[in-house]
């Protein structure tokens, strides 16, 4: 339960995620962010930004996220690595590589009711099709919209 989270010793957490990679802070995170959910929030995960960002480990992109798939906030973006570098790449974005000016940019461009849907396929196209280093551009059903594969060609 939650409250045997907030109650548990770091060391005991860091055990279960030792493999994710920087267990310690993330395990003194976890079980920081169930205390103030039990005493500060009664037990509910906020479904607000400004609570949110309150959680000790909860910054916007996991923010945004617990918005988006939990609350189905609509107009919330999750700008993580590839849908900053993929909007970049298709022009939705000017390119820029930091997390809240591509938020903001996003926002202006997709519909509210699509927004975080579209940063989950984006995730998912970024692993599958438009990988950093090796982009399948001749197999990717996004080229005709996308500005970095109409510079390519033209080049």
């Amino acid at each position: 339960t939650l409250e045997s989270l907030a109650e548990a010793d770091v060391s005991e957490v860091e055990t279960y995620i030792h493999s994710t990679g920087f267990f310690r802070a993330k395990a003194r995170d976890i079980v920081a962010a169930a205390r103030m959910l039990v005493e500060v929030y009664g037990g509910v995960v906020p479904d607000n930004m400004e609570d949110l960002l309150k959680l000790p480990g909860v910054g916007r992109k996991t923010a945004n996220l617990i918005l988006g798939d939990v609350y189905h906030t609509p107009g919330v973006v999750v700008a993580d690595t590839h849908c900053i570098r993929i909007t970049g790449l298709l022009g939705l974005t000017d390119g820029t590589k930091d997390p809240v000016k591509t938020e903001m940019q996003l926002r202006k461009v997709l519909p509210p009711e699509e927004s975080s849907d579209f940063c989950h396929r984006m995730v998912l196209h970024g692993r599958a099709v438009c990988v950093a280093r090796r982009p399948d551009c001749q197999n990717c059903t996004l080229r005709p919209w996308c500005d970095h594969f109409q510079k390519s060609v033209r080049d």
